[in-house]
């Protein structure tokens, strides 16, 4: 990998800083431009967009640190301006939504394409747009608050608590992963990771209810998760992280080896005491969902995943992280030991990791939805 290298002193003693770098050729999807500079950090720039390239100026004074000919700057600060996005996608503005858009952009949203039109792939703005005709037509309302932003250079995970209500009057709710990738200033790539359950549960009109066989078959769909161009920020401030495992990324990588083998003292050391354990899913369906608190509730969790399911991969194809928290994407096919019908589903692992390096928390962003179906023996199947 190319690395755009600038380096920069801050003013001390009456120095003056060094002439502003100019960079012709930075590619926000793979390179990294590194400030030699460790006691600065993200915080400390002003990413400012003159004409078509990107300035690059300290926050606290008129200091230009480098010039990327032809790179838009929300390429390289890309929280500010998806902020704005939930804001219009808070509105249900369609119209201000796909301004964000790019004119290509690729809107995934994983789930079963019989009961929810709208799951699929939809590529530009047109398609956009008809997936939300779709919504439409079988939710009153869906509203989706953002709490956090893991941005990794143009890539940003975002998580957001969503709610809803069907046509019908039934509410629906739960948590949502959009993995968002920002393109030339413009959304190019969006998945939306979330547990399905709820909203086919809704528009059924809540339990019990049946979902019978389709007619036009009961494909579901799966995003496939993409693997990274770069493992770092496109911005860094010491060159060395490039041969150091960052202490988050060691913390989950831990976790995951700690549950591999699910000894309890590895798994100690991996988990803080109070560590939080949340499952996507129905529990009386599934045994490992809900929430656990604890190593060995997380561990008990863990197990009956085992005994339930045996995939045929579980593979974590990407992971980025901000600060203490880690965003996975992972595949993950297999199959339910009790019926012995297959599903697909992918994943979103949202890890926070406390100040002694132990996982506090772990979230799974799973679709249940055709785990469910393979459970109770495919279709038709009922709920009670």
């Amino acid at each position: 990998m190319e690395k755009a290298v600038v380096r920069h002193f801050i003013n001390r003693g009456g120095q003056l800083p060094v002439k502003p770098v100019i960079i012709i050729d930075f590619d926000p999807d793979t390179d990294v431009l590194i400030i030699d500079e460790p006691g600065l950090s993200r915080k400390d720039l002003v990413f400012e967009q003159d004409l078509n390239d990107t300035v690059i100026r300290l926050s606290d004074s008129f200091i230009i640190l480098a010039t990327l000919k032809n790179v838009n700057a929300i390429d390289l600060d890309p929280v500010p301006f998806l902020k704005r996005f939930y804001n219009a996608l808070a509105e249900n503005d369609i119209d201000e939504i796909l301004i964000f858009l790019a004119d290509d952009v690729l809107w995934e949203m994983g789930g079963p394409q019989d009961i929810l039109p709208w799951a699929g792939k939809w590529e530009g703005k047109a398609e956009v747009t008809r997936f939300f005709e779709f919504q439409s037509k079988r939710l009153a309302f869906e509203k989706l608050n953002p709490t956090r932003f893991v941005a990794q250079g143009n890539t940003v995970a975002v998580v957001l608590e969503g709610n809803g209500e069907t046509k019908s009057g039934k509410a629906f709710a739960g948590g949502v992963v959009q993995w968002v990738t920002v393109r030339n200033g413009k959304i190019a790539h969006l998945q939306c990771y979330r547990d399905t359950f709820p909203i086919i549960e809704a528009l059924h009109g809540g339990r019990p209810f049946k979902v019978d066989a389709s007619e036009t078959g009961s494909q579901h769909y799966v995003n496939q998760p993409i693997a990274s161009l770069r493992t770092t920020d496109s911005i860094v401030f010491d060159e060395a992280v490039f041969d150091n495992v960052p202490a988050t990324v060691k913390s989950a990588r831990a976790m995951y080896a700690a549950l591999q083998g699910l000894k309890s003292e590895d798994v100690r050391k991996a988990f803080a005491p109070n560590v939080i354990w949340h499952m996507f899913g129905p529990r009386d369906i599934i045994a490992w969902a809900g929430e656990r608190i604890g190593p060995i509730a997380a561990v008990e969790s863990a197990r009956q995943i085992i005994e339930t399911m045996r995939f045929d991969h579980f593979k974590a194809v990407r992971m980025i992280y901000q600060d203490n928290v880690a965003a996975v994407l992972i595949d993950e096919p297999g199959v339910s030991k009790a019926t012995g019908l297959s599903f697909h589903t992918s994943v979103v692992h949202i890890v926070v990791v406390n100040e002694d390096g132990k996982v506090a928390s772990i979230h799974n962003y799973v679709n249940t939805a055709e785990i469910v179906e393979a459970f109770l023996g495919g279709r038709p199947y009922t709920v009670n």
